[in-house]
């Protein structure tokens, strides 16, 4: 089986820790969606990195065109006390992640979306 999609590797460097997910960054702003908050490092301690899309990740399109690593997982998140909104993060083993909005009809629950 030919298999054209596009790698993407199980991190980014030491300089750019981000790298690796910069490639589904590009595609969602391509498939109309808008980065909310750019890179931005969310514990200053431990170096943890996020950015915020402004509409739900395009799961369809993601796994047509993109090998995952098994590093690299997708979940979706519920409501939680303390006002967290439903989301769907995307991240790897180094706490390098990107967040989108939980679509209103999710209709798969809680947990680890098949990438």
């Amino acid at each position: 089986m030919d298999d054209s999609r596009v790698p993407i590797a199980a991190a980014g460097t030491d300089d750019n820790p981000h790298a690796h997910l910069d490639a589904v960054v590009a595609a969602e702003v391509g498939w109309g969606n808008r980065i909310e908050r750019d890179w931005y490092i969310t514990d200053p301690h431990f170096g943890y990195w996020d950015l915020r899309l402004a509409r739900p990740f395009h799961v369809a399109e993601l796994r047509a065109a993109f090998r995952f690593p098994g590093s690299v997982v997708l979940m979706a998140i519920g409501k939680r006390p303390g006002g967290q909104a439903p989301s769907l993060s995307m991240g790897d083993s180094r706490f390098v992640g990107i967040t989108s909005p939980l679509p209103k009809d999710w209709p798969y629950g809680e947990g680890v979306v098949e990438l």
